[in-house]
């Protein structure tokens, strides 16, 4: 295992913090003044559990680097916790749990390219992208206001509800957060 300058650090680079593996989803850098040290603000996602957390390192403090290794693969299936994804050049197979899929699990389909990550050979996450591609599969019409101003329910893919710009119709394929499940933009 590497170590690095937490300066050094950047959104989407793989730390280890305790005994645990994370993933950093977001990372500010503040420059103190004379008197006070500069302090990085790091907020990450705990790879085996799923959980967010903050913490604040001085600019000289260093934080473990694990190793890991990213390799393309089609998602085969899914059972009740467990997905499961195939190497379509060595056919290996990688499980992972939903859990690390989050959000993207309720939207990945069959076939479906992604790149997993793996440490020490184990798969232990899933490259998820910031935004997908959706399909409204029913949204009901404004009520009052104007169709640019209102905001109103949408059921998408997955069966799952989010609130849509009065404008979008059903059948409309529109851009939505996943980590935030919000609306980003129509097709």
């Amino acid at each position: 295992m590497d170590s690095r300058s937490i300066m050094d650090v950047h959104k989407g680079d793989f730390v280890k913090i305790g005994n645990d593996i994370c993933k950093v989803i977001e990372i500010e850098k503040k420059s103190g003044g004379a008197q006070f040290g500069s302090i990085v603000h790091l907020k990450y996602v705990i790879i085996s559990t799923g959980h967010i957390h903050d913490k604040r390192f001085n600019s000289s403090d260093k934080v473990e680097i694990p190793e890991v290794r990213v390799v393309k693969a089609t998602f085969s299936y899914s059972d009740k916790d467990t997905y499961y994804f195939l190497n379509p050049e060595t056919y290996e197979q990688y499980e992972l749990p939903t859990s690390v899929l989050g959000n993207y699990s309720k939207f990945i389909k069959e076939g479906e390219e992604v790149e997993i990550v793996l440490h020490e050979e184990v798969p232990i996450y899933v490259n998820i992208p910031d935004k997908i591609k959706v399909k409204v599969i029913q949204t009901g019409d404004v009520s009052s206001g104007t169709d640019k101003t209102v905001w109103k329910p949408a059921v998408i893919e997955g069966n799952i509800e989010i609130m849509v710009p009065g404008f979008i119709k059903s059948g409309d394929n529109i851009f939505i957060n996943l980590d935030k499940m919000e609306y980003l933009g129509r097709e």
